[in-house]
């Protein structure tokens, strides 16, 4: 019988009466099951899913069941109660067949079955029983009472009163039952009737109708909990039943005051929707969702008037208590909608419109609705977002006046009472903008219109605009970008500045929702960036109704998009474009830009020309155009130093299309200037454009751009080195301290916010993209550093403290033992004013030492922040040419072993090793696929003696590391020359054998792991040399 044991999440999910929402009914394979009979008992579903072979000989049950017979129905019915579907299926097979396959058990088994085992098996908690049980139900009761006719042909003491009164009396609680057990019941009484409704034999007797509908009527009135499942089956069976039965049954409802409740709402509409001109009764209301009825609808759908006398003196049902879980009319109301939308969409819209405003913005959104309300509101917005597939004048309807209103307020704040609803609510509108990305203009416009607010992130303290744009599509975008850019500004709520700010910071976010993979996957995102670009540089550069003063915070959105484009190496002529689409006036009066300016557009247009262009010069045109935009940019924000860059941009462009008289090779001297000058700026545009650009014209480097390129490595990390590298009039470009206003404004940006030009060497690093390790490695130096601060300020405050107590006669509070007693005289006014004479002495050379010392500090870290700049693009020539084999690669070793030995910089000499292991893969893999770097042996020989002098240098392990890692490579090449001399390795082993007895003799201090990598590399090359003379001696046998 009963068990007092809780329904586990499970059964409460999958359990038809239990649930409130038609989705959370059992599954189709149970409803096919159930509603088609087979002649063998067994449900069509059950047949065709579990035997594709001839099924196997039926054993009927039996009146006097034997050990064995009550061990197997004991077996099938714990199957049929068990939480796996398949085996509930299978059970109910065997137990129908057992009963009604053939001629069928005779009446006394049934009846024993029925009694003892189906319907007292609905009123258990155990597992899925209810579910299982039911199932054999349906099928039996559709068999004795539908096309079948058993009850008449054989079991004619089950007819259909008394199987109706074996279920009342199997199900009814009797005695003092505990809680959980009398639910159990009646639950059980409830799926027992639900199973008379889905076996579908009511409909063609109106007085068996007739006697169910009571059993649900006298049940809803039993518990509050059980009125919604009532409900339901009654909505279940008014979609079976025909025009006339329809109409007595909502009588019928009015009658009992069932009309104005939710399930009431819910058998309404079914009805309506199956029958459109059925007769309905004209109290309390003919069609709950008419215009006419929506002033008492939001009473209804509230569930307010409980135990209340209804306006036509009959009485009101019990209503439920409030439940977090939706309730299923909500469904049915959106399906109406739904297909009243097909037929008429201008209709349906308007006639939503109308329910939206009255019944849930006014209902449950009013000032006066309880918190229950508002939940349950948030939760209907989220069903009308989900099922609104392809009804987006719903989507359009929801954000009304008090929800919006209420949503913001719930969203603002943690300690809100509905926060975690309206949070959930924003994310139920992200999720439909990606599953429907056409919605995202009509969700904006929503968000932005006159419920919302246009700073909606601001008013919400959420990101939820920001995500929605990550949704637009290239075909989405247009509509977008006309909900950002408001008609009139003034009705955005916000002063002209702000709107400004926040459509530019809009902007900035569409130019740089996709990562560089996500832009090469999702082709169709690709147009989002251009189109968003080209609105905020026509705001920054051309609008003129943009305030003065906002204009120059939208040129730096500008530029931080730009920086993000560029970062993409296939989206360069979205850049050109959006900077050619730029128009801004000139000063007439500035003939330099009258005639600057054309030709930088006239270089820029020549060089996107794809007629001009071949395979080989696509890349370096390209890059070249990239650079002219960028001056073209630079020249829009009044950069003083553009003049001189379109000077350098033209002569590469003459030597580049071939007009220069000079060599073609020198336009790489002349890119390397440029693009130095350019990664002095702290600027993420600058760095981006840069490495871009580079990486582009790395074929046509030569050993003098090489050299050029190498040479700021050996500066001075000091005020002396940053002299030696910038003239006097950059130093406030290349003032560290500054910064880069590009790089703030990229909020959430992890790739661009370490191009931010960084005040620590720890910092510096990570500009690189350090690995941890090399970050820990720092810390130690960092460490000694502020040790070192700590001492130098010591010394100041001792110096400071020694000169005022000569000023003062006084001295500090350890030193009393020394001091001198004062002799309590005072001073005079001509005393006092060479007193604040003296004192103001000491204090301008306390501030002169402290700037000078501020000085430097600056001036090292500027100049380590420019090497690392350095270090990137030299890091690119060297990891693309050398899987090339281009020998040139080999020409920045020696500068890169410098630097790891002089550096104070430790992320700066890991950077400088991670190039030189970068040229020994490139090379090992130019190798493997049978390219070599076109060297002479000799000159792999001197390379390889300037190596081991190199070695005897520094004794670290780290700069021994790098140094043998370069003579390996450089041994590797000279091991696998065809042409190669006989005695080139002889020349090797004669060298490593001097190095090694100069160590032994103390004239050198070198790492021992110099000698072992040289060991190891030779025992690696002879075991490889062994081996394939085997394979050789193999194949000649």
């Amino acid at each position: 019988m009963g068990s007092k044991r809780k329904r586990t999440p499970k059964e409460a999910q999958t359990d038809p009466v239990a649930a409130q929402q038609p989705t959370q009914k059992r599954s189709k394979k149970e409803d096919s099951s159930t509603t088609e009979p087979a002649t063998n008992g067994s449900t069509t579903t059950t047949t065709t899913t579990t035997t594709k072979s001839k099924p196997p000989k039926v054993t009927l049950f039996v009146e006097h069941p034997t050990g064995d017979d009550r061990k197997r129905e004991a077996e099938l019915y714990d199957q049929l109660g068990r939480e796996d579907e398949s085996e509930r299926i299978k059970a109910a097979h065997s137990i129908i067949s057992s009963l009604l396959s053939g001629d069928g058990v005779d009446e006394p088994i049934l009846r024993r079955h029925l009694e003892k085992r189906l319907f007292r098996g609905l009123a258990s908690g155990r597992n899925a029983s209810r579910l299982g049980f039911s199932l054999v139900l349906t099928e039996i009761l559709g068999q004795l009472y539908g096309k079948e006719n058993l009850a008449d042909k054989k079991y004619t003491g089950l007819d259909f009163e008394e199987v109706k009164k074996i279920l009342v009396k199997s199900t009814t609680p009797f005695g003092n039952l505990a809680g959980q057990e009398e639910r159990n019941h009646w639950f059980g009484q409830l799926f027992g009737v639900e199973c008379f409704v889905r076996s579908g034999v009511l409909f063609q007797d109106e007085k068996k109708w007739e006697e169910i509908l009571g059993m649900l009527l006298g049940l809803s009135t039993k518990k509050s909990w059980l009125k919604t499942q009532c409900g339901y089956v009654i909505v279940q069976a008014v979609a079976q039943m025909g025009k006339k039965m329809a109409e007595e049954t909502l009588a019928k409802l009015a009658e009992e005051g069932f009309a104005k409740t939710p399930e009431g709402v819910g058998i309404w509409i079914t009805a309506l929707d199956r029958f459109p001109d059925m007769k309905v009764p004209a109290q309390p209301w003919r069609n709950p969702l008419a215009g006419s009825s929506l002033a008492a609808l939001p009473a209804a759908l509230k569930d307010s008037g409980r135990e209340q006398t209804s306006d036509d003196g009959g009485k009101k049902p019990k209503a439920g208590n409030w439940t977090a879980q939706l309730h299923f009319v909500w469904d049915l109301i959106l399906a109406h909608f739904a297909k009243a939308g097909q037929k008429s969409e201008s209709e349906a819209a308007e006639q939503f419109e109308q329910f939206w405003g009255r019944v849930v913005d006014e209902g449950f959104f009013s000032k006066n609705s309880s918190d229950s309300q508002k939940f349950s509101g948030f939760m209907i917005f989220q069903k009308m977002l989900e099922g609104a597939s392809n009804c987006e004048f719903i989507v359009k309807t929801l954000f009304s006046k008090n929800l919006m209103a209420c949503l913001m307020n719930q969203a603002a704040k943690e300690d809100r009472y509905l926060h975690r609803a309206a949070i959930k609510a924003l994310k139920a509108l992200e999720t439909a903008a990606h599953h429907n990305p056409k919605w995202l203009p009509t969700i904006l416009k929503g968000l932005f219109g006159k419920h919302g607010a246009y700073n909606f992130d601001q008013r919400t303290n959420t990101k939820t605009i920001d995500k929605l744009l990550q949704n637009t599509t290239s075909d989405t975008i247009k509509p977008v970008l006309k909900a950002l850019q408001l008609k009139d500004p003034s009705k955005s709520g916000l002063d002209l500045e702000q709107y400004y700010q926040a459509l530019g910071n809009y902007l900035l976010r569409l130019s740089s929702a996709l990562s560089e993979e996500q832009y090469a996957k999702e082709s169709n995102k690709r147009g989002v960036a251009q189109k968003a670009i080209k609105v905020l540089a026509e705001l920054a550069y051309s609008n003129k109704a943009v305030p003065e003063n906002v204009r120059e915070t939208l040129r730096t959105r500008a530029t931080s998009a730009f920086a993000k484009l560029t970062s993409r190496s296939d989206a360069f002529g979205d850049l050109c474009d959006a900077i050619l689409s730029i128009e801004t006036e000139v000063d007439p009066d500035d003939e330099l830009a009258l005639t600057v300016l054309p030709r930088a557009f006239e270089r820029l247009k020549d060089l996107l020309d794809s007629d001009k262009t071949t395979k080989e010069t696509e890349g370096p045109r390209q890059a070249l155009a990239l650079l002219f935009a960028v001056g073209i940019l630079q020249f829009y924000n009044q950069d003083p130093d553009v003049m001189d860059l379109f000077d350098e941009l033209e002569e590469c462009y003459e030597k580049l299309v071939g007009e220069s008289d000079e060599d073609e090779g020198g336009i790489s001297e002349f890119l390397v200037e440029v693009l130095l000058a350019m990664v002095a700026r702290p600027s993420a545009l600058m760095k981006q454009v840069s490495r871009q650009v580079f990486e582009a014209f790395t074929p046509l480097m030569s050993a003098e751009a090489i050299k050029l390129l190498t040479d700021p490595l050996a500066a001075d990390e000091s005020a002396k080195g940053q002299q030696a590298l910038f003239s006097t009039e950059d130093e406030d470009m290349m003032d560290a301290e500054g910064g880069s206003d590009d790089e703030s404004e990229i909020e959430d940006d992890a790739a661009l916010d370490s191009d931010v030009e960084m005040a620590n060497l720890e910092d510096a690093g990570s500009d690189a993209g350090d690995s941890d390790s090399e970050d820990n490695s720092d810390d130690g130096s960092d460490e000694e550093e502020e040790d070192e601060a700590e001492k130098e300020n010591q010394a100041t405050l001792d110096a400071v403290d020694k000169a005022l107590s000569e000023v003062l006669g006084t001295h500090r509070l350890d030193q009393d033992a020394d001091a001198e007693s004062d002799d309590g005289s005072d001073m005079t006014d001509s005393e006092m004013m060479g007193f604040d004479e003296k004192l103001a002495e000491i204090f301008r050379h306390r501030a002169k030492a402290t700037s000078k010392k501020k000085e430097n500090k600056d001036a090292k870290e500027t100049v380590i922040n420019f090497k690392h700049r350095v270090l990137d693009l030299l890091g690119i020539f060297i990891k693309k040419e050398s899987a090339q084999a281009n020998p040139l690669v080999f020409e920045a070793v020696l500068p890169l072993l410098n630097l790891i030995r002089t550096t104070t910089a430790k992320p700066l000499a890991n950077k400088a090793h991670e190039g030189i292991q970068n040229l020994s893969k490139g090379i090992k893999k130019a190798r493997s696929e049978g390219n070599t770097p076109d060297i002479e042996g000799d000159e792999h020989y001197g390379m390889l003696v300037k190596l081991h002098e190199e070695a005897a240098k520094d004794p670290s392990h780290a700069f021994t590391k790098a140094v043998s890692t370069c003579c390996l490579t450089v041994a590797s090449l000279m091991s696998n020359e065809e042409d190669a001399e006989k005695d080139d390795m002889a020349k090797v082993f004669s060298l490593y054998a001097e190095t090694q007895l100069k160590w032994f003799r103390g004239e050198v201090k070198i790492q021992a792991s110099f000698f072992s990598d040289w060991l190891n590399w030779c025992q690696a090359h002879a075991n490889a040399a062994a081996s394939a003379a085997a394979a050789a001696k193999k194949e000649e046998k």
